[in-house]
């Protein structure tokens, strides 16, 4: 199987932010957008009144069950304000990546090298977005077969949401209903697209600065001639700025990512092992879904440190001793700034790393111990 081309990693982003009002590769963003993030942000006031109105021990499950959606709508309307405030640099990043990547489809020695991570990505890509899909599709209509079975249980009928919300009426028509049920599964959807959107670029710009970091270190391991070097370098000063503009445009993200992870993590911990019922699969999609986007907002960045600092140890093992005096020091020169290696950080707080991802993990373990505690109590 051939590598993608690279305007097939762009396909499903092309769509969503097509969709959500914010064109993808151009720079005006339509009236639509800010519709949407309208309807979003009042879906979230209405479930953070919900909360307020009903902080208690004995709501306690209630309120679990609630704060993962409230945490996504939260996190999607502030991850997507940051990708639309930085989408001239990401246009500019995205032309400077498919140039390098021009220069890989045109050597079959190159796709070789980065053959299995392109297409690693490629499917992850496909599978986030379908998965994330399938959770929020499980969430809003599994509302309706609650509904129906309780009315063949009780022969009355409960209306009821997907989303916990306070409404500013009273909800006891049909058409009320239906109303308020549709402004739900939509602002769901929209808060899916939000942020599936910031994740898979995410992915997908990480991941291509990655394998560039990769090919460089090959070019210089396999180094014969010096007067190549003076490429080389320039090559390495542009990937070390393109990181700088990854740093920049995730940078807030991946803040909000860390800051709300481990509240999502120790909820839906929490209702699925307090909880059950009919959405009981739901949470397990979107346990799965959750750790998925920690998992590997933590892995790219690994990575990225791992290919940074290879290129000193791979231009190490170059014939750098068959070569004139002058290219020894520029030898020197890129082993001792690739001793500090390339990394993405939480807003400066945090570096996002395999370490980072474990504490999000023990930070969520002691929160639902706590939350295990008063809900025991409160029994």
């Amino acid at each position: 199987m051939d590598i993608p081309k690279f305007e097939e990693f762009f396909i499903q982003i092309n769509t969503s932010y097509w969709l959500l009002g914010i064109p993808f590769g151009k720079n005006n963003i339509r009236i639509r957008f800010y519709i949407f993030l309208v309807l979003v942000f009042l879906m979230a006031i209405g479930e953070i009144n919900f909360c307020v109105t009903n902080v208690s021990s004995k709501n306690l499950l209630e309120l679990t069950q609630l704060a993962p959606c409230l945490s996504v709508g939260v996190l999607s309307i502030l991850k997507i304000v940051c990708i639309a405030l930085k989408r001239n640099k990401i246009n500019n990043l995205v032309i400077s990546l498919k140039d390098l990547y021009d220069n890989i489809i045109n050597d079959n020695e190159k796709k070789n090298i980065v053959k299995d991570d392109l297409l690693f990505l490629y499917v992850l890509i496909k599978t986030y977005f379908i998965l994330n899909m399938l959770l929020i599709m499980m969430y809003n209509f599994s509302t309706i077969f609650i509904m129906i079975y309780h009315y063949f249980k009780t022969s009355e009928v409960n209306f009821m949401l997907p989303y916990a919300i306070l409404l500013p009426f009273t909800m006891d028509l049909w058409y009320e209903w239906i109303l308020v049920y549709m402004y739900s599964i939509t602002s769901g959807f929209l808060c899916v697209l939000f942020y599936t959107a910031v994740d898979i670029l995410y992915y997908i710009l990480t991941s291509h600065v990655c394998n560039h970091f990769k090919l460089l270190s090959f070019d210089l391991q396999n180094l014969t001639d010096g007067n190549l070097l003076g490429h080389s370098v320039k090559r390495h000063q542009y990937l070390l700025k393109l990181s700088e503009d990854l740093e920049d445009i995730f940078t807030a993200p991946n803040f909000f990512n860390v800051l709300v992870g481990s509240l999502e993590i120790c909820a839906l911990g929490f209702t699925l092992t307090f909880g059950g019922g009919i959405q009981l699969l739901g949470v397990i999609l979107f346990l799965i879904s959750v750790l998925l986007q920690m998992y590997m907002m933590c892995l790219f960045v690994e990575t990225l440190m791992r290919k940074s600092a290879s290129v000193g140890e791979m231009t190490y093992f170059s014939n750098w001793h068959c070569m004139d005096k002058s290219s020894k020091k520029t030898i020197l020169l890129i082993i001792t700034r690739s001793n500090k290696e390339k990394y993405l950080t939480a807003y400066k707080f945090s570096v996002i790393s395999y370490k980072c991802f474990t504490k999000i993990i023990s930070t969520s373990w002691t929160y639902f111990t706590i939350l295990r505690t008063l809900y025991t109590e409160s029994e």
